[in-house]
């Protein structure tokens, strides 16, 4: 969660911003302190940016977050593939669904 907020927090200084609505969720995620494990509910959209903001931590020297998230989910962002299709393209299917969006349930 700690890189999430980093992420969100630097929206204006991104050239790729998260995705539209990712701020408001990363700061209404809840915390289940019995299971130690936060709540977030996300588009695909917001996923796939989720995915991307990871990969920049893991570029900063930390990939424990992004690796833990493309095993869970399945969703990896591939900067070769974002450099031919323009922004953030990550690959492969949330695994959890809810309503309109995938819940995302993790440790961090």
């Amino acid at each position: 969660m700690a890189a999430l907020r980093v992420f969100v927090g630097l929206t204006g200084q991104l050239r790729v911003p998260p995705a539209d609505g990712l701020a408001e969720q990363v700061r209404a995620a809840s915390c289940d302190h019995g299971i130690k494990r936060w709540r977030l509910y996300l588009t695909p959209e917001q996923m796939e940016s989720l995915a991307y903001g990871l990969w920049l931590r893991r570029m900063t020297g930390s990939a424990a977050e992004a690796n833990r998230f493309g095993r869970k989910y399945g969703v990896v962002h591939d900067p070769v593939r974002a450099s031919d299709e323009g922004p953030p393209v990550a690959e492969g299917r949330p695994s959890a669904a809810a309503g309109d969006g995938a819940r995302v349930s993790g440790r961090g």
